[in-house]
């Protein structure tokens, strides 16, 4: 499944059943962004730029990571020579170089059989749910 069917079918399942239902999912979706913002500066703050990684599954296996780590883990997968996870973690740590004079949180996604990066834009979200708001009304 592409990232787009899995952000539609993630639309479809939150929003489009009735207005009052609409609003409580916007309003759940709102709070949950809002708590990862939280989070993360609170973390950024004690312990310097890094990403706050996230995992669905495992929920207590979430943690952050500052830079340090991030450079840390870089060097553990060179020297265990898997190209993949060097790069991601180079593509990492690229980020969280760029968006540290933000207050953009960087969260990485955890699931089974992958890990994304993404970097939160509040302003960005905010059209994003209201886009898919929209189109789960025409279903």
């Amino acid at each position: 499944m592409s990232h787009s069917e899995a952000v539609q079918k993630l639309s479809n399942v939150l929003f489009g059943r009735d207005e009052v239902k609409n609003r409580i999912a916007l309003s759940a979706v709102k709070m949950i962004i809002g708590d990862i913002v939280t989070l993360y500066n609170e973390f950024k703050t004690a312990e310097g730029a890094g990403a706050l990684v996230f995992n669905p599954h495992s929920p207590e296996k979430s943690l952050y990571m500052p830079l340090r780590e991030i450079q840390r883990d870089l060097i553990l997968a060179e020297e265990a020579m898997d190209n993949n996870l060097k790069k991601f973690f180079e593509k990492v740590q690229s980020i969280v170089v760029k968006e540290s004079g933000t207050e953009k949180p960087i969260v990485i996604m955890v699931t089974e059989d992958s890990m994304s990066v993404h970097v939160i834009d509040i302003n960005q979200t905010e059209e994003r749910l209201k886009e898919a708001l929209d189109a789960a009304k025409y279903l």
